[in-house]
């Protein structure tokens, strides 16, 4: 009878592990919306991802020219990316792709479009030309931090994910062993 308990035990968690392990980040709800109509200044875009994902993952704008739209800094945290703008996007079709890497180390990707309309500001009618800025261009894993310094990421998210492999991995060979032990026992 302790043996079919163990054995149920070990059925069981091998049932409900794979669910666990499977799942990938993917995008579940963005602020814009995709498709969405803003009458409204947008200083930050957010994008909340079903599942946990790692420091190197990234989001992308481009505006209706397919010009990258650079961004003051870019933060990521847990399952959000948060894309952040000193001043508002102006209005004009935006496009934004995001790429990342997910707790369970798999790499997503993904996009999505909205639209900025005319909006005033205290009164006045904002204008829709382009504001001066220079061109910057950011490594996958390089982050501006809130004082406007760059810093690299370190790569020791990676190695996580590489140690969230191997538990599952180790899990599974002990359920293994679980098993086969009993089974020895029964014959015997």
């Amino acid at each position: 009878m302790k043996g079919s308990i163990w054995l149920l035990f070990v059925v069981g968690l091998l049932a409900i592990f794979p669910v666990t392990v499977g799942a990938h980040s993917y995008v579940s709800e963005s602020s814009p919306e995709d498709g969405e109509e803003l009458a409204e200044a947008v200083d930050e875009i957010i994008l909340q991802f079903n599942a946990g994902i790692e420091g190197v993952s990234t989001a992308t704008v481009y505006d209706e020219a397919g010009q990258e739209v650079p961004s003051d800094y870019i933060e990521v945290e847990s399952s959000t990316i948060t894309v952040n703008y000193r001043e508002p996007l102006v209005p004009g079709s935006y496009h934004v792709e995001w790429n990342a890497l997910g707790e369970d180390t798999h790499h997503t990707k993904g996009s999505f479009l909205f639209t900025v309309l005319q909006y005033e500001i205290e009164g006045v009618e904002e204008e829709t030309k382009l504001p001066e800025s220079p061109e910057v261009e950011l490594e996958l894993d390089q982050v501006i931090d809130d004082s406007g310094q760059s810093e690299l990421e370190e790569e020791s998210s990676v190695e996580l994910s590489a140690g969230r492999l191997i538990l599952p991995l180790l899990i599974t060979a002990i359920a293994l062993f679980v098993f086969l032990r009993f089974f020895i026992k029964r014959r015997r």
